[in-house]
């Protein structure tokens, strides 16, 4: 194979593996990944289904419940592009690995940044979604001022408001499956406090992008691309893993290879597209909250 389908192939391949690993907001979406998606289009992204449970007591069961699962169409509507060059000795490197495993080890070396970018970006479109949480909480249309005794309290609070659901049987809370995305000023007043990593439940497997621990069946993680207005003010986002909003990102990144004139390097060139949205709106959650970074040096 020639080296540069190599680099191609390696690089799309890095992307669609990796994506995934690299999302933090996107741990509450389910993101499915489009073939041949275009600027513009409409997708259909299949949310998991929910069913509740009822008390039975004998007799015949009631009128069967529909499944909340539903196609929601997601608007293909953004994009990122990248155009690198590599050197000709770079190439040489690549092309004599030992194995198709080194060399595609190798060339990850070039796209592991373009793909922690893409899903920063793709994060922040989620991020951007906390207007359409189901269950906002603030101070009477001001910013909640955080302290470390707040920043425990609305984690607790929260959990009431998804656990109370429709009061109808129906709860937003699924246990296991609850995701707290905070801003890093959320995280240094949980670690004001003088029990917090003691009061950490344990058992979680998977150490995630941006995971700190687990309070009031929360996985709390951290991420710098939560919303923000114009006062500074920022949006901690609360929701269930892969259930509460929907994504659809590209599958083919359009790659192509070329070599300018009078140059002997080959550039490489191409873009990803994604769109987002909020289908579970009941599933999603958000504070207001004015979190400065403030010691206390007395």
């Amino acid at each position: 194979m020639a080296i540069e389908q190599l680099i191609k192939g390696a690089f799309s391949k890095a992307f669609n593996k990796y994506i995934y690993d690299e999302l933090v907001i996107g741990k509450m979406a389910h993101t499915e990944l489009k073939t041949g998606a275009e600027m513009g289009d409409e997708v259909d992204v299949i949310m998991p289904g929910m069913v509740t449970t009822f008390d039975y007591d004998g007799g015949d069961l009631p009128n069967a419940e529909e499944v909340t699962s539903a196609a929601t169409k997601i608007k293909i509507d953004r994009g990122m592009g990248v155009h690198f060059k590599l050197k000709k000795i770079e190439e040489d490197v690549i092309k004599n690995a030992k194995s198709d495993a080194a060399q595609v080890e190798l060339i990850k070396n070039y796209t592991n940044d373009s793909i922690k970018q893409f899903a920063a970006k793709v994060d922040k479109a989620y991020g951007a979604l906390y207007t359409r949480a189901g269950h906002y909480v603030d101070n009477s249309g001001n910013a909640i001022t955080l302290t470390a005794k707040l920043a425990k309290e609305i984690l607790a609070y929260m959990e009431a408001k998804f656990q109370k659901g429709d009061e109808n049987g129906h709860t937003n809370w699924v246990a296991g499956q609850m995701v707290a995305i905070v801003p890093p000023e959320y995280q240094f007043y949980l670690g004001k406090l003088d029990n917090f990593w003691q009061g950490v439940e344990s058992g979680h497997k998977k150490l995630e992008k941006g995971y700190i621990g687990r309070l009031y069946g929360w996985d709390i993680s951290v991420s710098n691309d939560l919303a923000k207005d114009g006062n500074g003010n920022v949006y901690p986002l609360f929701g269930v893993r892969g259930r509460t909003l929907a994504g659809g990102v590209s599958k083919d990144l359009n790659m192509q290879h070329y070599i300018p004139e009078k140059n002997f390097d080959t550039n490489y060139k191409g873009y990803a597209l994604y769109g987002v949205g909020a289908p579970r709106s009941d599933f999603l959650g958000t504070v207001k909250l004015a979190a400065s970074l403030e010691l206390d040096l007395t």
